[in-house]
């Protein structure tokens, strides 16, 4: 039998610290700001899930992870407000794999927060959840979120040949996974 998979976020200690960020579990006060980041077209575009909504839908979206035993986490530099978000999610524990999404607001690109909110939430995959497997996707015109994801160790596992349609071009979906002993803290 398989080692199991822990989705239970609630049993795990929140905030995590990085060397530039902490992640802490995301609460209702948390919304409006969260909200107002995605509403960005830059911050947007690249999103799997239909963003921007009203902030009904982001209360929506909150309140479904959480049912599913996914916990989004706020990116707050040191001493700052939040800067974005990012999640594991799609929890399988048959495989002990999940999903990682993430989102950083614009003004803060560029900085490490990135790089820094993936290595943390990848450590609490694997040493707190014990999973496995983590993947995610990324539009091949994202090439700042490909850098930071192949910065943590995720490697391209796969391509979907114009899968997605944005600013009046299709664009590829790059599928990137990273396993537990390819993690190097």
């Amino acid at each position: 039998m398989a080692p199991e998979v822990h989705p239970d976020f609630t049993r795990v200690r929140s905030p995590f610290e990085g060397a530039l960020v902490r992640l802490r579990a995301v609460e209702e006060d948390d919304l409006p700001a969260i909200n107002e980041g995605i509403w960005d077209p830059e911050v947007s575009r690249n999103l799997a899930a239909n963003w921007p909504q009203p902030l009904a839908g982001t209360r929506h979206w909150w309140t479904r992870s959480r049912e599913q035993g996914a916990q989004a986490f706020v990116i707050e530099p040191h001493g700052e407000a939040l800067v974005g978000v990012c999640s594991l999610e799609d929890l399988h524990g048959d495989t002990r794999s999940a999903s990682l999404g993430i989102w950083i607001a614009r003004p803060h690109w560029d900085r490490g927060y990135g790089t820094d909110a993936v290595r943390i939430l990848c450590r609490f995959g694997f040493h707190e959840m014990n999973l496995q497997r983590i993947g995610l996707g990324v539009y091949e015109d994202n090439p700042r979120a490909i850098r930071t994801y192949r910065k943590v160790g995720f490697v391209e596992e796969g391509r979907r040949r114009r899968a997605h349609f944005d600013d009046g071009r299709y664009v590829d979906l790059i599928s990137m996974g990273l396993l537990a002993e390819e993690f190097t803290d």
